[in-house]
């Protein structure tokens, strides 16, 4: 996936490039899913208490992924909400049977805006 570089943006407009839109959105969707399905992952790190491909004697474990479709103000999102064996896991930014997303897309947005994509982390 390639992020939108502004300087790029910038310069096209200059040079009388056209800029599409759809791409534009298409990038913002993109972006939104990579977010959306790594904060997951964190999450379900947190619950286990352990890192993906780490031993532990911890009975639960993570089992494979369901697919999920969210609604935003960009379209339609596919992502892949993380599972555990025991079914205890209780995802906190995409809840169970969530599938409309209001709001959030805006702050995630707004901290890759600020330079804040290195680090993913999730409300308490």
């Amino acid at each position: 996936m390639r992020y939108i570089n502004t300087e790029e943006v910038k310069k096209a407009i200059k040079e009388g490039k056209g800029i599409d839109i759809d791409e534009i959105l298409e990038e913002f969707k993109g972006l939104l899913k990579e977010v959306y399905q790594t904060a997951t992952e964190v999450e379900l790190t947190e619950h286990l208490g352990y890192e993906k491909h780490q031993v532990s004697d911890n009975p639960n474990y993570r089992n494979g992924y369901s697919e999920k479709t969210l609604k935003s103000k960009y379209g339609d999102i596919e992502v892949k909400i993380p599972r555990d064996r025991n079914a205890t896991f209780e995802p906190k930014l995409i809840k169970k049977r969530q599938t409309l997303i209001k709001g959030t897309e805006d702050l995630i947005l707004s901290l890759y805006a600020k330079g804040m994509s290195e680090q993913i982390s999730t409300p308490s």
